[in-house]
């Protein structure tokens, strides 16, 4: 376990970095000090004689040492260390990132005028403090958990650091508009507390659907109005069919007819298409209102509640109206998982394949392992499986917020898979079932453009087939769903973006005409 406490100096990360040392038994390594016995020389005067820029140079070097050398630590962090995008990514991927912080007139009273500062000679340092803390404010986001240092002692610092590492959360880092999605059972329990800690007013739209409604979004209601939230609550109708613009209109008039004003957020408690309609209303709402995700269902744990994507379906197509608006926060609780028919499960699994085949060989072996524990919904092989799509989801769409590149890999599966849904008006065919038939039209067209071979294809289709997907795609590819494939929201002018696979975490998007994705499909 490798725990990192960053924050601005002052903050107490190298007295909270002793007791957390001494609280969970690890070695204990302050980088600062670290990179002064190495050079022999004092942080200041390495700033005065070589510069900033010498000094992060220092820093990443000893960092890239550290993550060599040491497995297990607790390290106390710099002010300006993860500052560097590339570290502050590579930190969070390596170990648990904590920011510590507190008022800058704290920070002030706790860092004096202390000479050895060279960020705050000769300065007003309460003024100095507040602009460093705002220009690193992005910086400092990016983490698994903030703790306020203030007024807290540096054991219950410790004791709360450790916690966090002990079940830490997926981190979509995305500057100050960062989240965390928290996987685990029970962890549904955790809304009131996220919903204050997201600001603004105590009140919030919780939308279900009738069928989530009675299960858990009335459970969760009570929860938020016995923390003192006022809750607004609509139950839409269950299924894609009700992913129409009509419920967003009952989502806006209803929030609109409460009095909704920026402070509140909308609260999605269901599946895809009711993570997809809350999302989609919390960015047209006062052009923007907060929004937090509790996925009741596999499929949207793995992917549509993380992300941002929001949407609604027309008869032209789907999701072809939407916008990207990221949630505050995703509490993605397997004991909710229970209630879903096995059909629903199994589902849910396709876009698990879909992650695991992007991710790589590891994700794609450990899937087929667990295969006969997800089939049976054994809790911890789903928790592997939900961790692992989200960790992917994360990491591709921090990369690449807006589909500008990387992922537009994760629709792998999704082109046929979207025109099935399309042609069947939403209904007789779950969203995870047309995607498994996409991806063995996928492989197909792979083999056929030679970026994969016939293995590869056979390899997914049998991981499939364990998981009780269809694979039978033949039988889809009739004229009416082939011509939706003109309505792709990744089409320009008369040709596709197309994802396709080879080996496991290998794949590209590769624009094809879309007559002769059309023959690739059909073996022409």
């Amino acid at each position: 376990m490798r725990i990192f406490l960053s924050g601005p100096m002052g903050s107490g990360k190298s007295t909270a970095a002793k007791a957390l040392g001494e609280l969970a038994g690890l070695p204990v390594v302050d980088l600062d000090a670290r990179i002064v016995a190495q050079t022999g020389v004092s942080v200041a005067e390495i700033f005065r004689s070589r510069g900033e820029q010498s000094f992060r140079e220092l820093e990443a070097s000893a960092i890239d040492d550290l993550l060599r050398t040491s497995p297990a630590c607790v390290v106390a962090l710099g002010g300006g260390t993860v500052t560097s995008q590339r570290l502050r990514r590579r930190l969070l991927a390596a170990g648990v990132l904590v920011t510590l912080d507190a008022p800058p007139a704290e920070l002030a009273r706790r860092v004096g005028g202390d000479a050895e500062r060279p960020l705050l000679a000769d300065v007003d340092v309460v003024a100095r403090l507040g602009a460093l803390r705002e220009a690193r404010a992005d910086a400092y986001a990016e983490c698994h958990a903030r703790i306020d240092t203030s007024r807290v002692s540096p054991h219950a610092i410790a004791a709360q650091a450790l916690r966090i590492a002990h079940d830490p959360p997926i981190v979509v880092p995305l500057g100050t508009r960062t989240y965390r999605v928290e996987v685990g059972a029970g962890v549904r329990s955790r809304l009131p507390e996220r919903l204050l800690q997201a600001g603004g007013s105590a009140a919030a739209l919780l939308v279900s659907d009738s069928q989530i409604g009675p299960l858990w979004g009335r459970e969760l209601a009570a929860q938020l109005t016995a923390a003192g939230v006022r809750v607004v609550s609509v139950e839409l109708a269950p299924g894609e069919p009700a992913k129409t613009l009509d419920s967003v209109h009952t989502l806006w008039n209803t929030a609109l007819d409460a009095g909704i004003d920026r402070g509140w957020t909308v609260l999605g408690v269901g599946g895809g298409v009711v993570g997809d309609l809350s999302g989609f209303a919390a960015a047209t709402l006062l052009r923007g209102v907060r929004v937090g995700h509790v996925p009741t269902t596999l499929l949207a744990m793995v992917d549509s509640a993380i992300g941002g994507k929001t949407g609604f379906d027309t008869r032209h197509g789907k999701n072809l109206i939407g916008a990207i608006h990221q949630p505050s926060f995703v509490l993605s609780d397997v004991e909710v998982l229970a209630t879903l028919p096995i059909e629903e499960r199994r589902a849910g699994l396709a876009e698990v394949v879909k992650s695991a085949w992007l991710d790589g060989e590891a994700a794609v072996a450990e899937l087929e392992a667990d295969a006969p524990e997800l089939v049976a919904g054994d809790v911890a092989a789903t928790l592997r499986a939900i961790r692992m799509a989200a960790r992917l989801k994360a990491r591709i769409v921090s990369e690449d917020e807006r589909e500008q590149g990387a992922r537009a890999l994760l629709n792998l599966g999704h082109t046929l898979g979207h025109a099935i849904e399309s042609s069947q008006g939403y209904e007789g065919m779950r969203h995870g079932e047309a995607v498994s038939l996409g991806m063995v039209a996928a492989f197909r067209v792979a083999a056929r453009l030679g970026h994969a071979d016939a293995a590869q294809g056979e390899r997914a289709r049998r991981l499939l087939d364990r998981l009780g997907l269809p694979t039978g795609v033949d039988g889809f590819l009739t004229e009416r769903v082939l011509s939706f494939l003109g309505s792709d929201k990744k089409r320009a002018r008369d040709s596709l973006g197309y994802v396709v696979p080879a080996l496991p975490g290998q794949a590209e998007q590769v624009s094809l005409p879309i007559a002769q994705l059309t023959a690739l499909l059909c073996g022409k």
